[in-house]
């Protein structure tokens, strides 16, 4: 089968394209910047942009083609039109080779409260349903995988922080599927042709909390961490600490955190009749499984004298969020060595 993967260098992108190689399929990946192949891949690597369709090639003919592009990391004002601008172009570059479409979107409530991000998603994959191809939409929560954001996020929080946090945005539902269960679904897709547009919610067997995942990481680490309250101050003050805490990802991760209050969980369970061959791991399995791969290294706060770096901020001092009794925690679990190593 002709298979076009969009989004081609994103975690799931590399893992997809990898995954239908190995079943014999050929593969055009799109890339902002070309890439080249090695002759025993079976893999063509196109350069363009969604947002400027006339850096698109012509395709030749396609089956099926994956929408995996997600534009958090670019234009951080304007990245709800940005999407929507990028999903239209798709359609139109595919259009002439009649491919059904197979979107990966979120979770989320249908409600006027929505976050940007989970907004966003939405609307894309309502944008690719209308286009009169064929597509299919899969809503996950969080994917538990090596290079997934979301994994990232709570393997950087749980391994450079000494403590836990204890915070109500944490206590957030929602539904981790592993990055292997997620391409059994792609995969099983390729099977699947839609007249309109079909959505399936799709989601590991257990519902946890962020808070729970950062526990569960920990755990699994060998680390040991204290749950400290933190006090309840608006959001974006608390997007403010992960330039800090987070830097790597901060960007990014302002945008997903927005979305915490939000329960990311699977409501409709028709995919699990549409699939009844995928049996998804359990919450445990899939973060060890992630946790084993991933190659990331994050340095404990206090190395990098933390505290000096968040009191020198005025908008963290003045909020309320670094109270008398948080920093006599905090300067209490910054000097306990055995918090900052494995037991």
């Amino acid at each position: 089968m002709n298979i076009l993967v969009t989004g081609a260098n994103g975690f799931v992108g590399q893992a997809l394209i990898a995954r239908l190689v190995q079943e014999g399929h050929h593969v055009t990946a799109l890339s902002r910047k070309k890439r080249k192949s090695k002759k025993s891949e079976k893999v063509k690597w196109i350069e363009g942009d969604l947002l400027r369709p006339e850096t698109l090639p012509e395709l030749g003919k396609i089956h099926k083609a994956f929408y995996l592009v997600h534009g958090l990391k670019d234009e951080p004002e304007n990245f709800e039109y940005h999407e929507s601008l990028a999903a239209v172009n798709f359609i139109n570059w595919i259009r002439p080779t009649g491919a059904g479409i197979v979107y990966l979107g979120a979770l989320g409530p249908l409600t006027p409260d929505l976050s940007p991000h989970l907004r966003s998603r939405q609307l894309t994959g309502a944008i690719l349903g209308a286009s009169g191809l064929g597509t299919i939409e899969f809503r996950a929560s969080i994917i538990l995988g090596e290079g997934s954001l979301s994994f990232e996020m709570i393997k950087a929080m749980a391994v450079r922080f000494p403590f836990r946090p204890e915070l109500k945005v944490l206590n957030g539902p929602c539904q981790p599927l592993a990055l292997d269960d997620l391409l059994k679904y792609l995969k099983a897709s390729l099977e699947l042709n839609p007249s309109g547009h079909e959505i399936f919610e799709i989601g590991g067997p257990d519902v946890t909390t962020y808070g729970e995942l950062l526990d569960l990481y920990a755990e699994l680490a060998g680390l040991k961490r204290l749950r400290i309250k933190i006090p309840e101050v608006d959001l974006k003050v608390l997007l403010k600490a992960l330039d800090y805490s987070v830097p790597e990802h901060s960007q990014i991760g302002k945008k997903l955190a927005i979305s915490l209050e939000h329960p990311t969980i699977v409501l409709d369970k028709r995919s699990e009749k549409i699939f009844p061959e995928i049996l998804p791991m359990g919450l445990r399995e899939g973060m060890e499984l992630a946790r084993v791969k991933s190659r990331t290294h994050y340095a404990p706060l206090w190395e990098k004298d933390f505290l000096k770096s968040l009191l020198s901020d005025k908008i963290l001092t003045q909020s309320g969020l670094l109270s008398p009794e948080l920093l006599k925690n905090l300067e209490r679990v910054g000097k306990l060595k055995d918090i900052l190593s494995r037991k």
